[in-house]
């Protein structure tokens, strides 16, 4: 009597996914790490801070939310002077003003942001960097696949002055 005894064979290389999910891992400590180590550097702490993988990447990236108010907002200056990198300000609505700082550290995409009123964001950052270019732009249209999405400039019919003044039914002057 015999007796055969079969063994799946094991390979010595790692499955593609298996690299792929090593790489993700890596990234992913890097990432913890630079948060880790700009945390430990600023005097305002963040409320939030998250690893997450960027959009369309394979790469993980920061985001540090510093929460609301001045210190906040002193917290996004702070890591902005870290990185060595400018902060940015948008006015969303009235007294709404995101103040965030954006870089790309040791190649891993970083973003600080905060929230503010405008008084916190104009006494956090300097103003006169927005009243430098007085140049004013007319909108342009845009168009896009949907009807809604389509935006038609106004045209109104013009009648002279003269016209008016005189009580004449002048019909208005057209481009055609």
């Amino acid at each position: 009597m015999t007796t055969e005894i079969t063994e799946q064979t094991t390979s010595s290389a790692a499955p593609a996914e298996s690299l792929e999910q090593d790489a993700d891992r890596a990234s992913y400590k890097r990432a913890t790490a630079l948060a880790a180590r700009i945390v430990d550097q600023v005097q305002a702490l963040p409320d939030t801070v998250e690893a997450r993988r960027e959009l369309g990447t394979d790469t993980y990236g920061v985001r540090l939310h510093f929460g609301t108010g001045l210190t906040a907002g002193r917290g996004v200056l702070e890591t902005a002077g870290i990185v060595d990198t400018e902060v940015t300000r948008d006015d969303v609505r009235d007294d709404v003003v995101w103040i965030e700082a954006h870089a790309t550290v040791d190649g891993l995409p970083l973003i600080a942001r905060a929230l503010t009123n405008t008084a916190d964001a104009d006494q956090l950052l300097v103003a006169s960097d927005a009243a430098e270019d007085p140049e004013v732009t007319q909108p342009i249209p845009t168009v896009g696949m949907s009807p809604t999405a389509v935006t038609v400039p106004v045209v109104f019919a013009v009648r002279t002055l003269a016209a008016v003044n005189a009580g004449t039914a002048a019909a208005p002057e057209s481009d055609a």
